[in-house]
């Protein structure tokens, strides 16, 4: 089997250029099944791109013609291609799955990738894409919130995010060296991805030499490493970024760039930001990050002053788009609240999640207790003040303020005390007390609340991995 020249369109999203090259490759070599991989990733980077229903529909009558095109050709039987391109189609559609709401196929699509990569690696244990998609699978497996893990037990199939992490890291420097080499930048995209949605951040410096180069000329490698930049509080790297692979002619749009943009503009308090809300909101055809870009035009209006605006645009957020995604969800309750947001803690988090820390700090000191009438506001005042010392080195002070919002939160429906006791693990772990990590950890993860439990969870279960071996 050999790779379709097709590498260079497909990563630029012309996807017309592609299937032209790809439909080239299938003319010369009928046999080659990678040519139907490669064509099904382009109605996959669609529909996953655009998370648009129809785009999913089409991903998936086209996906299953495909693999059975796959399984008639008889010379695959003996070729370690034949299984890989299958499993690969079936994540595919999981993944995309996944990004439509429809979880109960997406669950589905994974135990059959899952069973055929199982069987590929005993039936050729040395072919190294292999564990290109097993390490994905342990990512994707071992990231399966509590309350689905009894389906993943019934299924059979065991996942890890660190073990997963691992695998995927040595394909990538194996591939290097390999025939494989034109999959490092796909690989380089999971790793990012898998580093930022699990905040594992330090992790990230390792890989980002290396996608650096990539970022500014590929708007899925610029994405995802602008994702990185701006969990590590680099706001004006990720806007640069941002903005170089907005300028990318392509044939396929990626609207949710002007998103991300609008988001890392925000946290510098540039409202003109609110042209790069508006232009997602017209131009996408999806349905997440909706309520959030909603909820960024109220932000912008409360912070220009008009209370009227901003009540208007939550209504929006109320009424338009789904509360799948974290981000989602906090401006849905937002705007349920019939609360007006406290000004000075937004301002406060917006800056901080900049990196912008000495701004955030001047937003909450010398405040009147009167400013912070509400409960969850006063956790979230010793939460901030929590983050802004860790993030300036001020470890005990941090810790003084992390040791607070649990005392005083744990039994609320707030998610503050969680994240608290996280950070209280990760300071711990860093200075290898394991054992307490390992106490933080588990409390964050047996506390009950509402908001980003999901997400906040998986970053407690992979602490626990960490330390796993460590804890006496």
């Amino acid at each position: 089997q050999k790779t379709p020249a097709c590498a260079r369109p497909a990563a630029a999203l012309d996807f017309n250029g592609a299937a032209i090259l790809i439909e080239e490759e299938r003319n010369e070599k009928p046999d080659n099944c990678l040519s139907l991989l490669y064509l099904n990733y382009i109605d996959f980077l669609k529909a996953y791109i655009s998370e648009d229903k129809n785009d999913f529909d089409i991903l998936k009558s086209h996906s299953e013609q495909r693999l059975e095109e796959v399984i008639k050709i008889k010379e695959n039987a003996s070729s370690p291609f034949h299984l890989y391109v299958q499993s690969e189609i079936h994540i595919q559609q999981a993944l995309a799955g996944i990004k439509c709401e429809e979880n109960f196929f997406a669950a589905k699509e994974i135990k059959r990738a899952y069973g055929l990569i199982e069987k590929n690696e005993i039936t050729f244990p040395t072919f190294l894409l292999n564990k290109k998609v097993s390490g994905f699978l342990q990512v994707v497996i071992g990231s399966v919130p509590s309350r689905f893990l009894w389906i993943v037990r019934i299924a059979g199939m065991k996942g890890s995010i660190i073990n997963g992490v691992h695998d995927l890291k040595e394909v990538y420097q194996l591939s290097g060296l390999s025939e494989f080499k034109s999959y490092q930048t796909e690989i380089l995209f999971y790793l990012g991805t898998i580093y930022s949605g699990f905040s594992l951040l330090e992790n990230a410096n390792e890989i980002l030499p290396e996608m650096l180069p990539h970022a500014f000329n590929s708007q899925l490698i610029g994405y995802v490493c602008s994702n990185i930049l701006m969990k590590q509080g680099k706001n004006d790297e990720a806007i640069a970024i941002l903005e170089s692979c907005i300028k990318i002619r392509t044939v396929y749009p990626v609207a949710f760039l002007y998103y991300k943009r609008g988001l890392a503009r925000l946290r510098k308090m540039d409202l003109g930001s609110s042209e790069d809300f508006e232009y997602y909101l017209k131009n996408y055809k999806g349905r997440n990050s909706i309520k959030s870009a909603y909820q960024k035009l109220s932000w912008i209006a409360l912070l220009k002053g008009d209370t009227a605006l901003y009540k208007t645009e939550l209504e929006l957020s109320q009424s338009k788009g789904t509360a799948f995604l974290d981000e989602d969800k906090e401006a849905s309750y937002e705007a349920a609240s019939g609360e007006i947001i406290n000004v000075y803690l937004m301002r406060a988090r917006l800056f901080f999640d900049g990196g912008y820390y000495s701004k955030a700090l001047k937003e909450i000191v010398g405040r009147k207790i009167t400013d912070f009438k509400h409960f969850h506001d006063q956790l979230e005042i010793t939460y901030r003040l929590g983050r802004i010392m860790q993030m300036e080195g001020q470890t005990d002070k941090a810790v003084e303020y992390f040791l607070t919002t649990l005392k005083n939160g744990a039994s609320s429906s707030y998610h503050y005390a969680a994240n608290s006791s996280l950070m209280l693990g990760n300071i711990a772990e860093k200075k290898n007390d394991f054992n307490g990590a390992s106490e933080y950890y588990k409390k964050c993860l047996s506390l009950s609340y509402d908001r980003y439990k999901n997400s906040i969870d998986q970053k407690a279960k992979v602490g626990l991995e960490r330390i796993h071996d460590r804890v006496k």
